[in-house]
């Protein structure tokens, strides 16, 4: 949960972000409350650091959290390595060694994206599906949401349907909408029974209405105002 607001994140991470300078992961809302009260240079919502200005400062500030062995800090630096962000050059290696520091650690989005990376052949790894389904499950018991819904779709595409849908109905009943209409396909295919699906859309619609806020429906407004939103957003 958010340290400020004390709510349930948002599912989808683009709504909330990692602040370098104290490690705390703060959501979105609270963020851009703070950043609307501030009169002079934006700080961090959480310690009130001030926010760095450049690439070469983010760059300075997320490498010291990388040192003290901060999970997130360990695999927002892979991610950068991924794509040669914050004037970084693209380094499979260096990214796929930092993904696992990060898992290693106990991040469940870095068993994520190492699954990730696993099931599409990407950033230097060979296409192994199984490999993928170690890592979403790792995550998965990690509390990582859309890796139990990957879950659920292998055991789907294995022909398993009882286990797609028990990782399905977890992941819906946590909030996940992706899940809920992955269930509702298997629900008109006479495979899912009337009251588990009505039970299940109840968990999310509860598990949902924790996850939202005045602040938070503010800065998604904000979002969209300045085309910065993705409809992507509310699949999660």
């Amino acid at each position: 949960e958010c340290p400020i607001c004390m709510r349930v994140f948002p599912l989808c991470e683009r709504l909330h972000s990692h602040n370098a300078c104290c490690g705390k992961i703060i959501c979105g809302g609270c963020v851009f409350q703070c950043q609307m009260k501030s009169e002079e240079r934006p700080t961090c919502a959480f310690c009130r650091t001030a926010v760095p200005r450049s690439e070469e400062e983010i760059l300075t500030r997320l490498s010291k959290r990388v040192e003290r062995k901060d999970p997130r800090a360990v695999f927002i630096m892979a991610m950068e390595y991924s794509k040669g962000g914050l004037g970084l050059p693209v380094n499979q290696v260096k990214c796929i060694n930092l993904l696992r520091q990060s898992a290693e650690l106990g991040s469940a989005v870095a068993q994520y994206q190492l699954g990730a990376y696993h099931g599409t052949g990407r950033m230097g790894l060979e296409q192994n599906e199984e490999e993928a389904r170690k890592c979403w499950k790792e995550a998965a018991e990690g509390g990582h949401l859309l890796s139990r819904h990957n879950l659920g779709l292998s055991e789907n595409k294995n022909g398993n349907d009882v286990a797609a849908m028990r990782h399905l109905r977890f992941a819906a009943s946590a909030g996940m909408k992706r899940s809920m209409g992955a269930l509702i396909i298997y629900f008109e295919s006479g495979l899912l029974h009337h009251s588990d699906l009505a039970e299940t859309l109840q968990a999310m619609y509860r598990a949902r209405a924790e996850m939202k806020s005045e602040n938070r429906d503010e800065y998604i407004e904000h979002l969209k105002k300045n085309g910065q939103y993705r409809e992507s957003y509310s699949l999660w």
